[in-house]
């Protein structure tokens, strides 16, 4: 991924402004707004907003590196093997943040292999 282009520091900055407004925005309403009321209601459309960041985010960061690695397996086997550990991990641990740590762990075990 080229870190010096203006679209780079762009999507940090977006992912940045996104991610902090996630997390102050419940301390930011009062315990009587509406708005407060709606998003932390259970079975909110509202409710699948962090899993679709992460997926947005981690889509940004691994198509572009996929399409550089073309055919050649040995490029491609870190990125399909943190996927299956991510996956497994998310089925058993059934915690979203574990199985992105186990992922990643993965992900770095196989990019040192294959180097």
């Amino acid at each position: 991924m080229n870190a010096s282009g203006l679209e780079f520091w762009g999507a940090v900055i977006a992912m940045a402004v996104i991610t902090y407004l996630t997390r102050a925005l419940p301390f930011m309403l009062s315990e009587r707004s509406r708005l407060l009321r709606h998003l932390s209601r259970e079975g909110s459309a509202l409710a699948a907003l962090g899993p679709s960041l992460l997926a947005g985010i981690a889509a940004a960061v691994i198509v572009p590196d996929l399409l550089a690695a073309g055919d050649q397996a040995a490029h491609l086997a870190p990125y399909v093997g943190g996927l299956v550990v991510t996956g497994v991990a998310a089925r058993l641990v059934s915690n979203t943040g574990v199985a992105v740590l186990l992922g990643m762990a993965g992900y770095g075990v196989l990019l040192a292999l294959a180097a």
